[in-house]
């Protein structure tokens, strides 16, 4: 079968189980590190293959023998469409049925913790080697059920025997052959197990491991239909227990794969060391480093009430949860077009009349013969669209929340009573004041960045407490900002206004601050405060009554809004920096 045909063939299984976005590319090589390698990517769905030139996993006497057993009239066919079937089953197969493990990034960071509790410590570093080889654990019986066949998996393994044979070992290592077997045990039949016994030791520690696994995950043999293996909150547990029946039986240096990811980047047998090595086929580690991956982690322990995942930083799970709660927040964005009308081409052309037309509009290819003269043609009647032309500004007032609150009453609920949420992953509380103050705080961020403002100014928070902390950055250094105002002090309400003149001196700044309640030394710091707002717009957010601080504002003319909810604040916050930032946006008629 020629490669066009054999991808054509891919894209209608790829379409069958649901993925219809996305490429498939096969590229062949003469050298590779691996006969066949796949991988596919979540951010479009992209999906990779690299053969060896030449490469038939149906080649020797047993293989064919097994492929005449099965009806496989294509091995690399039937090779290819069950790694393309498996690792899409590492998401959902087939598309929306829910079944896929780890179906999302939450899950697989839950496996891996599960795996990393049930190694010992000089195995940990093996742990995401073994939690893809658990997840491929719960997907292929689903593959097999799938499709009532799962052969092109049972090649692939026979086929890394064989490599294990050419690297000097005589059977699988230890590990891959409790795998394996385990695989077996939950959908292989007797041609499959047939084919893969001659990689087998059969040594007594391996079997003691499989039965194991087996009786602790409470695997049924041939299991059909699949949907045990499906309960996804077993999945933690299941992973700890797998790894811990399994320790004992792996090597510092695990080659043979579990499926068929992607060990390299073809580079066409060159060795021009910019191979990009890939731990898993499936996309999972690829995504996971993402901003987008960091958040999925975060909002899945977070709304499932987990604590924190080992595998990021308190703050970088903040600062995700709070960059995907914050998108909840209703914020309209501005228009930033204008309307233009575009001269597109001219219809026809008449002769230059040097009485009426302007010479600069004569076009010296058209030439025409007038009145016995050669004279050149100018366009007449040209066809115009109105069309809308981006109006983008690149100068704006620089956004400082100068003023961040976070006294220990800021700890508080909105309504001051002792219900502030659960604590186990925000630790101030999912109902604090700090909490809505922050979410507003992410709000105003998302607002400006989809405003395509954010790239063009300062940010900066300043948190005020016992002490006034400030921090500024440009957009290249927002995660500081935000890791910033992560970090309160929880003391008492002081305000060092020396802190804001620093802070707001050189460039037009809009400034917004948030308080619960009086500053406890206002009288000795309102005159320098004061002076520091000159050359900015200011705006305040008062949580509960009035006090010294907010009464001497409104006398200053500056505007004050004062809120008894959680949420009217974060809404109020985005409001007021989107009312504020109006001019400069939404007026899409005036240059730049």
């Amino acid at each position: 079968m020629n490669m066009q045909t054999l991808k054509q063939k891919l894209y209608e299984t790829k379409n069958r189980l649901g993925l219809v976005g996305g490429t498939i590319e096969i590229n062949e090589y003469d050298e590779t590190e691996n006969p066949f390698s796949a991988r596919i990517s979540p951010r479009g769905w992209n999906v990779e293959m690299i053969l060896r030139k030449g490469y038939n996993p149906v080649s020797d006497k047993r293989q064919k023998a097994y492929a005449r057993a099965k009806k496989i009239s294509d091995g690399l066919e039937t090779l290819l469409t069950d790694a393309l079937k498996h690792e899409i089953a590492h998401w959902e197969l087939p598309s929306g049925s829910g079944m896929g493990c780890p179906y999302d990034l939450h899950y697989h960071d839950l496996i891996l913790e599960g795996i990393e509790s049930g190694l010992p410590d000089d195995k940990k570093s093996l742990a995401g080697y073994v939690a893809n080889a658990f997840e491929d654990l719960i997907i292929n019986p689903r593959c097999k059920e799938f499709d009532g066949s799962f052969s092109g998996q049972v090649l692939f393994w026979d086929n890394e025997g064989i490599l294990c044979r050419e690297k000097g070992r005589k059977t699988f290592t230890p590990f891959y052959e409790a795998f394996v077997k385990l695989n077996m045990h939950l959908f292989g039949d007797k041609t499959d197990k047939a084919l893969l016994k001659r990689h087998y030791s059969n040594d007594s520690k391996v079997d003691k491991s499989v039965k194991q696994v087996v009786r602790n995950l409470s695997l049924q043999e041939a299991i059909s239909p699949t949907s045990p293996l499906f309960d996804k909150s077993a999945w933690p547990n299941m992973a700890h227990e797998f790894a811990k029946a399994v320790a004992p039986l792996l090597e510092n240096n695990q080659n043979e794969r579990p499926s068929a990811f992607s060990g390299e980047q073809g580079n066409g047998g060159q060795n021009q060391g910019n191979e990009q090595k890939h731990p898993a086929g499936n996309g999972i580690e690829q995504k996971i480093g993402t901003r987008e991956g960091a958040e999925e982690v975060a909002y899945g322990r977070y709304a499932s009430g987990d604590e924190h995942s080992p595998h990021f930083t308190s703050h970088e799970q903040l600062d995700a949860l709070y960059q995907r709660l914050a998108r909840s927040i209703p914020v309209a964005v501005e228009s930033k077009t204008k309307k233009q009308s575009l001269t597109i081409a001219p219809l026809n052309f008449k002769p230059f009349d040097e009485d009426r037309d302007d010479i600069a509009r004569a076009k010296l290819s058209k030439i025409y013969l007038d009145d016995g003269e050669i004279t050149f043609g100018v366009q007449r009647h040209p066809l115009t669209v109105t069309a809308n032309m981006k109006s983008q500004r690149k100068s704006f007032p620089d956004f400082k929340l100068v003023m961040l609150d976070n006294s220990g009453s800021m700890r508080q609920a909105p309504d001051l009573s002792n219900n502030v949420g659960r604590t186990n992953f925000i630790p101030w509380g999912e109902n604090s004041k700090y909490h809505y103050a922050l979410l507003g705080l992410y709000g105003i961020e998302q607002f400006l960045q989809n405003q395509e403002i954010a790239q063009y100014i300062q940010h900066g928070v300043s948190l005020f407490s016992s002490a006034t902390r400030y921090k500024e950055s440009d957009f290249r250094g927002l995660a500081e900002v935000r890791k910033h105002a992560l970090s309160p002090d929880w003391g008492n309400t002081r305000l060092d206004a020396s802190s804001l003149t620093n802070a707001l001196q050189g460039r037009e700044s809009f400034v917004l601050s948030i308080s619960d309640g009086g500053i406890e030394n206002w009288n000795s710091e309102k005159t320098a405060f004061k002076k520091s707002l000159e050359n900015s717009s200011y705006a305040h957010i008062q949580i509960g009554d009035r006090t010294d601080f907010t009464n001497e504002l409104e006398a200053w003319g500056v505007p004050v809004f004062y809120v008894n909810s959680g949420e009217e604040l974060s809404r109020l916050m985005v409001d007021v920096t989107k009312q504020s930032y109006r001019r400069y946006v939404k007026d899409g008629n005036k240059k730049s």
